[in-house]
């Protein structure tokens, strides 16, 4: 049989045509039906109150959230199944001072760092576990503080995280509301927590996370009834004289966190070790099976220290035995940060991922192919699929992806982020977003949307699992239940 040219051509066009077709056939990742309802209402509610909402996962008359596992109570419990579970893995990966490349440790190597601070810390200071004694820890996000709050839950201790860019005020109230006896600071911030002492009588012992104080400043903590001592020098020391740990309960104070969205001085909210457990776990529960966090996942986080969500999302990853990542704390170091270390979750505010965004549009966004390529996975995304297979990945985006690593499957971030922000991340890099609510006083999560929800509609999602949500009447602000087109209260 033979074939003229002209069937030939018409055979080959016909094939790539409907292997394109094909290859960009685009399924919903979800059934739109499931997204309609991300909570679950009651049948009944009280007058001046509107029906109290729930997880669809817990449902109602059910007990909440509480924990993961009868066996996991508290964040100490976290780490010792993080352990057992991974000892020889990766634990956190941190760059060495005035360096570019990331180093890393296995969980047993970060155990004995853990083990060495506290024994150590105890053995200083002469403070007693158990006794909800509160101390202060002033440095960035960094590998010295998740080693020190670790040592902290350990012994039972209180940590006070303060931020290290907020004035000595805010330092100095927290510093006599507390009573913290012992503080963690930064190599910057050391000069200004030394200018306040005076002010902060209570302070006893300043731990420098850094490689370098001079003979001066300990003569001005001399003066003060101070001591200072480098954070090395604890974990060293406290290695020959280990100290029996002293666990906390599921009802002791883990930590005091004072508001960070705000110049004015606050109170601090009082979280327990059952309140970060039971965020942690209500999160876990919000993500489906396929997407839960294993041992094979990294995490990167770019919120601060005083951050609770930083707090309930680095222990969700220490559950599965997975591992931190440490930043350098430079905005300006933000990409190349996440290409060194390659995480699979990202953890970030909308600020930050606001400016990624804008950073990488000004580089990929003028060209012809990609703004056809983004067109098309712009319209994949509102038929409710995110992918990084599609011919337009393989041809126009995939560099744009691994500017964040090349392995980022989801990112966690808080509301309110930019509507465009969202639609790049998904559309242009094949991530799913998860966007959350919350507020210190509910252990930074109340609400999370779900993950397959890329609508553009602004919204909070559905309560997470630990608490139930309702709006009563705010009849000063003449507020009510009953408001159109939406329900309002407090």
């Amino acid at each position: 049989m033979e074939f003229d040219a002209l069937t030939i051509i018409l055979t080959i066009a016909i094939t790539v045509v409907l292997a394109y077709v094909q290859f960009n056939k685009v399924e919903p990742d979800v059934h739109p039906l499931v997204l309609e309802e991300q909570s679950s209402p009651a049948h009944i509610r009280n007058e001046g109150e509107t029906v109290i909402h729930r997880s669809k996962s817990v449902p109602h008359g059910a007990p909440l959230i509480t924990q993961p596992s009868n066996k996991i109570k508290t964040l100490y419990d976290v780490w010792q199944t993080g352990l057992a579970l991974n000892p020889t893995g990766r634990s956190i990966m941190y760059m060495l001072q005035n360096q570019f490349s990331f180093v890393d440790s296995t969980y047993e190597q970060v155990d004995r760092r853990i083990s060495g601070f506290g024994s150590g810390f105890v053995a200083l200071t002469g403070l007693k576990p158990k006794t909800e004694t509160p101390i202060g820890i002033m440095t960035p996000y960094s590998q010295e503080s998740f080693i020190a709050q670790q040592a902290f839950y350990r012994y039972s201790f209180v940590t006070v995280p303060i931020h290290d860019w907020k004035s000595t005020d805010l330092l100095i109230e927290v510093a006599n509301q507390t009573k913290i006896k012992a503080i963690i600071v930064s190599q910057k911030v050391l000069p200004s927590v030394l200018s306040v002492l005076g002010d902060c009588p209570s302070i006893k012992t300043i731990i420098v996370a850094g490689i370098y104080f001079s003979e001066e400043q300990t003569k001005i903590a001399a003066q003060h009834n101070a001591t200072l001592v480098k954070f090395a020098t604890l974990e060293y020391d406290g290695l020959s004289s280990p100290i029996e740990h002293v666990k906390p309960d599921p009802e002791d104070v883990a930590m005091i966190n004072y508001n960070t969205k705000s110049s004015s001085l606050s109170k601090g909210v009082i979280l327990t070790h059952a309140n970060l457990v039971a965020a942690m776990a209500a999160f876990i529960t919000s993500l489906s099976g396929a997407k839960r966090f294993t041992s094979n996942d990294r995490l990167l986080t770019h919120f601060s220290n005083g951050d609770v969500i930083a707090i309930w999302m680095s222990s969700a990853i220490i559950l599965v035995g997975g591992s931190l990542v440490f930043p350098s704390g430079l905005m300006k170091n933000v990409l190349h940060d996440a290409q060194a270390s390659m995480p699979t979750v990202f953890a970030s505010t909308p600020v930050i991922l606001e400016k990624i965004h804008e950073a990488l549009h000004l580089t990929y966004g003028k060209g012809a192919l990609f703004q056809r390529a983004y067109a098309a996975k712009l319209d994949m995304l509102k038929a409710g699929c995110i992918t990084t297979s599609s011919i337009w990945d393989y041809i126009a985006l995939g560099e744009i992806r691994s500017r964040l690593g090349g392995k980022v499957r989801m990112i966690v971030t808080t509301n309110p982020t930019k509507v465009e922000t969202l639609e790049y991340i998904r559309a242009a890099m094949g991530i799913h977003v998860i966007s959350t609510y919350g507020r210190t006083e509910t252990s930074g999560i109340a609400t999370s949307r779900s993950m397959f929800d890329y609508s553009s509609i602004e919204h909070l999602g559905g309560p997470v699992g630990c608490n139930e949500i309702k709006l009563v009447d705010d009849v000063e602000g003449k507020h009510t239940c009953t408001d159109v087109p939406n329900p309002r209260g407090e």
